[in-house]
């Protein structure tokens, strides 16, 4: 077999001479590319070509050319791999190796074309290089036909660079921010009593390609929801899962079924939905449902609130247990349960004060839901976070919250000079530092095209 794919193959200058005097009385054809990943739109391509003549000669990048041209990282396969690909093609009569060096800007079979003479030369009608290769092709005597690109009904369009960025897909998702009533999304404390959480995704995104995680620098325990933000990636990744078929809610409460399942149905439904949906959320939850307020917060809205944001780490991981262990103790005694009331008043507060553009009025409900979420669980705090607190309070802050559960990880500070703010608390409290956001807009399917 790989004699007669062999046969097909042009080695050598005084190879394309003979071809065209054994050849005189054919009309021959020449067509050129990379042809890096030989795909179907190729072969349709060969097919076209052949329609013009009666011998098709195809010529293939080199290399050390393609690698000019494309630019670092191509080709992909080296160019007598492509080479002997091409001519195994039923539509190729011969295969050769083009020049070396580029002749102008785009030509890099001019060798080619002195040594030939084919009759024709065809390329595509988009092509970039036309004008260039038409020149040349008439100072050599060939005529130029251009093809538009056809894609048969029976295939899907691609092309070398979609096949590459499929090759090189990552799952990705982004991170939660919470603002205001969070416990309250937890069914077994909650009974029949419905919450309200006000909440919003945020980026950097992490990712998650062959069974690894890129957790783009964000720290474990920082109460961001991290780890169901990967256990998110390993679901809709997974080959029994077919996410296409889902729709949000479905993912997210699917999410919920599956942590809940391995946590002993301990937790809530904000992280999963916040993740899924994206973009700023005030959600209702119910004892078997989530769903989103009918809360109008723009998109232009929620970036003015953000240029007053900052999200800072203690530089003490977060260590949720403590406080989900005192909640638990705690949410059927009376202290317990105002404070869960209040959390759930908050959480519905927070979006319609920032539907209305009160930031300071945000900022405020941010505060008092940390001071119930103290009383809910003390854990949630300790003296070195309340001193970094007070500390900010006189430094420009307006009001906060710590992210999560509490106990470490990160605050998330409303205040007047978010620069003046960071650069006092990182010269005070050695260990804190900045974490960089940005609020995140597409929900999970969108994200990844699924």
């Amino acid at each position: 077999m790989i004699g007669n794919i062999k046969a097909k193959v042009i080695v050598a200058d005084d190879q394309l001479k003979e071809l065209r005097k054994k050849y005189s009385n054919k009309k021959i054809v020449f067509c050129s590319g990379c042809y890096d990943i030989l795909q179907s739109g190729h072969a349709v391509f060969f097919n076209q070509c052949k329609q013009y003549g009666d011998l098709l000669v195809v010529g293939v990048g080199r290399d050390e050319v393609i690698s000019k041209l494309k630019g670092p990282g191509r080709p992909v396969n080296p160019e007598n791999n492509r080479l002997y690909l091409v001519a195994a093609m039923q539509d190729v009569d011969f295969a050769v190796l083009n020049d070396a060096g580029i002749y102008g800007k785009k030509v890099d079979f001019k060798n080619i074309l002195e040594k030939l003479h084919p009759d024709v030369f065809v390329l595509n009608d988009d092509d970039s290089g036309i004008e260039e290769k038409k020149a040349i092709c008439e100072t050599n005597g060939t005529r130029v036909e251009l093809v538009k690109r056809v894609v048969p009904p029976e295939l899907e369009a691609t092309s070398t660079t979609r096949i590459i960025d499929k090759i090189n897909f990552k799952y990705r998702a982004p991170l939660r921010m919470d603002f205001a009533g969070g416990w309250t999304d937890v069914p077994f404390i909650m009974g029949d009593k419905k919450g309200f959480v006000s909440n919003a995704a945020i980026s950097p995104l992490i990712e998650y390609k062959n069974g690894q995680f890129n957790f783009s620098g964000y720290p474990r325990g920082s109460g961001l929801s991290t780890s169901t933000a990967a256990k998110l990636l390993e679901m809709i990744s997974s080959k029994t899962y077919n996410s296409d078929s889902k729709t949000l809610s479905q993912i997210g409460e699917d999410l919920f079924n599956l942590e809940n399942t391995e946590l002993n149905w301990a937790i809530g439904r904000q992280d999963q939905y916040s993740i899924v949906f994206s973009g700023f959320n005030c959600f209702e939850f119910g004892k078997d449902y989530a769903k989103r307020m009918d809360i109008n917060i723009s998109r232009e809205t929620l970036e003015a609130f953000k240029r007053n944001l900052l999200l800072i780490h203690t530089g003490v991981s977060r260590n949720a247990q403590s406080a989900v262990e005192q909640v638990y103790q705690n949410h059927k005694t009376p202290s317990g349960k105002q404070a869960l009331d209040k959390l759930a008043r908050l959480g519905l507060e927070f979006a319609r004060t920032l539907e209305k553009q009160d930031f300071e009025g945000c900022a405020a409900i941010m505060e008092e839901n940390f001071k119930t979420q103290i009383q809910l669980a003390s854990a949630s705090s300790n003296s070195y976070l309340d001193h970094m607190y007070e500390f900010a309070k006189k430094n420009g802050l307006i009001g906060g919250k710590i992210a999560g559960a509490g106990g470490g990880g990160a605050f998330i500070f409303y205040c007047k000079d978010t620069g003046y703010l960071k650069d006092a608390m990182k010269k005070e409290f050695v260990d804190c530092f900045e974490i960089d956001f940005d609020f995140h807009y597409k929900d999970i399917k969108s994200l990844n095209k699924i």
